[in-house]
């Protein structure tokens, strides 16, 4: 904005739409940088890489539209070579995942070795988001990851570490709570005091406001209990009820928990389950369908379990039909073999009669009598023929017959009447 021989002022955009100017003494100046436009894109586009955990193909796919739509802008702009490493390493990141790999703990785990231990890499994911929300005091979050465990995981090494996490986690929410239900009378009373303190024509937008906001909460209440089944609602320190709700849930989560106990020989369904796929891959149905029961008697989802016998089942479909190909060729073979075979026409004996074993010999399959191989034999005597044409011309004088005598009688009565 202002240059002299001693001083520099210059006006930059702090935030969106708001301009600071400031004035510097060049003696303190070492280098003056600006950025451009393309650095501030760059600089918007975020932290790409290293990617997160965890990422689905979607979240990938969001990842390289920034990327992509950064190229577009810049192509030969002084980020772009950065920004096309960039995507290069998320394409094929993005690759692995939508194959079925895992990125956990910065490392890629391969999708046959996702597939073999998906119970007990689902259950350890579960279990590490628990500790995150209790490392945060997010008692909601903690006692949802726990109620999560104890439903399908139950029968993971992480079961009894997961227990004994939500016990301490019940302990220090349960003090928290019963003083926030104290206090939600003298909320209540703080907002209608501050509410009276507004002009006359604010306050009622101030109500309007509130009991909008109170709507929303309660809905959300609703949801949660209704659709998402949880007991661990959703809290607002002016609505007690749902405060309650959750203390009468806990009392009674806390006090099974105490009471319950790890059984002396504990049977974990991860390494079962890994070896049914084991299993699966040496064809061996007769383990893999007792592990499966197994599998179900410790109570695992059957998320896990249909993937598994949809294995099996594909392998029993596929073996008897690799039985029944050779005998289904082998029949269509012997039906083929009368018409492939017809009775020689050169060098005819018509004075020497069939005996029986030729025409056994000849005819292996019974022909049926309106079958066209039977019209078309050649080998058949004319006399055959020559009785079948008199039978027709018998029928024919019969018809003509019956047809002239009804004739008769139709005349005959007319005449009497």
């Amino acid at each position: 904005m202002l240059e002299t021989p001693g001083v520099v002022e210059l006006k930059w955009e702090k935030r969106p739409g708001i301009y600071q100017t400031d004035r510097y003494l060049k003696s303190n100046i070492e280098r003056v940088e600006i950025d451009t436009k393309e650095d501030i894109q760059f600089r918007n586009m975020g932290q790409l890489l290293p990617s997160p955990d965890r990422l689905t193909p979607e979240d990938y796919q969001r990842r390289i539209a920034k990327c992509t739509a950064f190229l577009d802008l810049y192509p030969n702009g002084t980020h772009s070579e950065k920004v096309k490493l960039m995507l290069k390493t998320l394409e094929e990141e993005s690759e692995k995942a939508a194959a079925g790999g895992l990125k956990l703990n910065s490392k890629w785990i391969d999708p046959q070795t996702r597939q073999e231990n998906a119970y007990a890499i689902d259950a350890n994911i579960e279990f590490a988001d628990m500790v995150a929300a209790k490392e945060s005091s997010n008692f909601k979050l903690t006692m949802r990851h726990f109620d999560k465990i104890r439903a399908d995981f139950s029968s993971s090494e992480n079961y009894s570490k997961a227990r004994a996490l939500a016990i301490e986690t019940l302990r220090g929410y349960q003090p928290a709570l019963q003083l926030q239900i104290g206090q939600v009378d003298i909320k209540r009373q703080e907002r209608e005091r501050a509410r009276a303190t507004l002009p006359l024509n604010v306050r009622a937008e101030n109500k309007a406001a509130q009991d909008k906001a109170d709507s929303i909460y309660l809905k959300l209440v609703d949801r949660e209990t209704s659709e998402l089944k949880t007991k661990w609602l959703s809290l607002n320190e002016y609505h007690s009820d749902p405060m309650r709700k959750v203390l009468n849930a806990l009392k009674n989560t806390l006090s099974t928990l105490e009471n319950e106990t790890d059984p002396e020989e504990q049977v974990f369904a991860g390494p079962l389950y890994r070896d049914a796929w084991n299993a699966a891959r040496r064809d061996d149905p007769e383990a893999g369908k007792e592990i499966i029961g197994e599998l179900k008697s410790l109570k695992v989802p059957s998320r896990y379990l249909d993937a598994l016998e949809e294995a099996f089942d594909s392998e029993e479909e596929s073996e008897p039909e690799a039985e029944v190909e050779p005998e289904a060729e082998a029949e269509s073979e012997a039906e083929a073999e009368p018409e492939a075979e017809p009775e020689p026409e050169a060098e005819p004996e018509p004075e020497a009669e069939p005996t029986p074993e030729a025409s056994t010999k000849q005819n292996p399959l019974p022909a049926k009598a309106d079958s066209p191989a039977n019209s078309s034999d050649t080998s058949s005597p004319p006399a055959d023929s020559a009785g079948s044409s008199k039978t027709q011309v018998i029928l024919v004088i019969l018809l003509v017959l019956v047809i002239l005598g009804a004739l008769a009688a139709a005349f005959i009565g007319k005449k009497k009447k």
